[in-house]
């Protein structure tokens, strides 16, 4: 019984996960909303930034590295990791797309 409640916890949290990735928006307000929230999420915080910035493939890889290498991280920083300065800068990239 303990190792349904197990699988069924796992398939929940990739969900959200996956639901969290696919929902990525360059609108200001809701990536900086989801940034900030999910930092504190002990499922979300996990996630590279890289990941999350490229998953859907509205901005590329290379020019989010590159990018994110300017500001002081790298493609292994979580979400847990940056700051609300970090937030400010990723909106600030997005801005001029």
């Amino acid at each position: 019984m303990r190792l349904n409640n197990f699988n069924q916890d796992v398939v929940s949290i990739k969900l959200k996960r996956n639901n969290f990735l696919i929902n990525f928006s360059m609108m200001n307000d809701d990536l900086f909303e989801n940034l900030r929230t999910s930092r504190s999420d002990n499922e979300l915080k996990s996630i590279r930034v890289h990941k999350y910035l490229t998953h859907t493939k509205v901005v590329g890889k290379v020019e989010t590295a590159r990018f994110l290498d300017t500001i002081g991280l790298d493609e292994k920083t979580t979400i847990g990791q940056i700051t609300d300065k970090n937030i400010s800068q990723i909106l600030d990239f997005f801005t001029i797309k």
